[in-house]
């Protein structure tokens, strides 16, 4: 019997290494902060004042007109940054972005669900990311069963020189494919499989990058999330939201995406902020932050990280998608990159 699904066991080869850098990858902090070290920097060009004071008066006159002027100078003000990729890995990693990220099509990443599927269709703006957190790469990027099997094996040859062990291992390793429910203790990260010998070596190639590839969607217009129009929106939305674990369970909320919490529910915005909030999403969805006190405004999938290997035919992008996250596995065809699956692995 076979490993069941394309791609899960790899995930944990980097889970451990990847996860606990807290690179925008696993749950936020509480205090929604992220760990790019960047300066809130206002936006350039135009006066940072006038943009705020324009939202100011949309809100408050609820229009709008003034909303989309205030979303189309956005756009206009900050563009792609792709040309002014500094090296190789940040060439290929924009091209990766661009066949990954495609928020008009979750279930290509494993969002799936009716709710999902449409849930920006009727969004005339998109927010996407300014920053990738990192890139990494690594030797081997196993697709497939038969390839997580023979990578399993060699890896298992390649590092005990007693035959003893080395038959004690591959045993093991046979009785886990057989017997053992992997998929479900891989997603739960509890416990190394059949040992630390599944870490997979990688290296950190570039980090922190300024990151806004060129992506087009019909109908659609696109804004950059830099840290100074981050600002704006904190400044404008404020700070009023319930405590997390509000309410009980006779009391059941219906959440953005349409699952139902009976139990400590998450924080949400109420008063003045839901109020600018729900104005806000007459141009883009947003998010207020699962703990409280802070918001998630990029359109999803936002990427994390992307780790190619040494040939830069394969890559994994390790994403965000709301209150969860997880993985989507790409493959370089006839020159162009492809998602080849995808899946959530994590929920906070």
């Amino acid at each position: 019997m076979k490993i069941r699904l394309i791609g899960t066991c790899f995930l944990i080869l980097l889970h451990q290494a990847l996860y606990c850098q807290n690179s925008g990858l696993g749950p936020l902090l509480p205090s929604g902060r992220d760990s790019s070290g960047l300066e809130p920097l206002l936006p350039s060009g135009r006066d940072s004042s006038t943009q705020a004071a324009l939202l100011e008066k949309a809100c408050q006159d609820s229009s709008l007109t003034l909303l989309y002027q205030f979303f189309d100078n956005w756009s206009a003000e900050i563009s792609s940054n792709e040309s002014e990729a500094r090296n190789k890995w940040e060439v290929e990693a924009h091209k990766v972005f661009k066949a990954f990220y495609q928020p008009l099509q979750l279930d290509k990443i494993g969002c799936g669900g009716n709710e999902i599927r449409t849930l920006y269709q009727k969004y005339p703006y998109f927010i996407v990311q300014d920053t990738l957190y990192g890139i990494y790469v690594t030797e081997t990027i196993p697709i497939g069963d038969d390839e997580l099997v023979t990578y399993y094996t060699n890896r298992i040859k390649s590092m005990y020189s007693s035959k003893r062990i080395r038959k004690k291992e591959l045993e093991a390793l046979q009785r886990k494919i057989e017997y053992d429910n992997l998929l479900a203790e891989f997603r739960r990260g509890k416990y190394m499989f059949p040992g630390e010998w599944i870490a997979i070596p990688y290296t950190l190639v570039d980090s922190n990058i300024s990151f806004r590839p060129s992506v087009s969607f019909p109908d659609k217009k696109i804004v950059y999330l830099t840290p100074g129009y981050k600002q704006l929106l904190n400044t404008f939305l404020g700070n009023q939201h319930t405590a997390l674990g509000t309410g009980s369970i006779m009391q059941p909320r219906r959440d953005r995406m349409g699952a139902t919490t009976f139990y400590r529910r998450p924080a949400y915005a109420e008063g003045e902020s839901a109020r600018r909030m729900e104005f806000i999403e007459n141009a883009a969805l947003i998010f207020h932050g699962h703990w409280g006190g802070y918001w998630q405004y990029e359109t999803y999938p936002k990427a994390g990280l992307i780790i190619f290997d040494t040939t830069m035919q394969r890559a994994v992008v390790r994403f965000r998608f709301a209150y969860g996250g997880g993985d989507a596995f790409l493959e370089k065809q006839n020159g162009e990159w492809m998602i080849v699956s995808g899946q959530l692995t994590w929920m906070e």
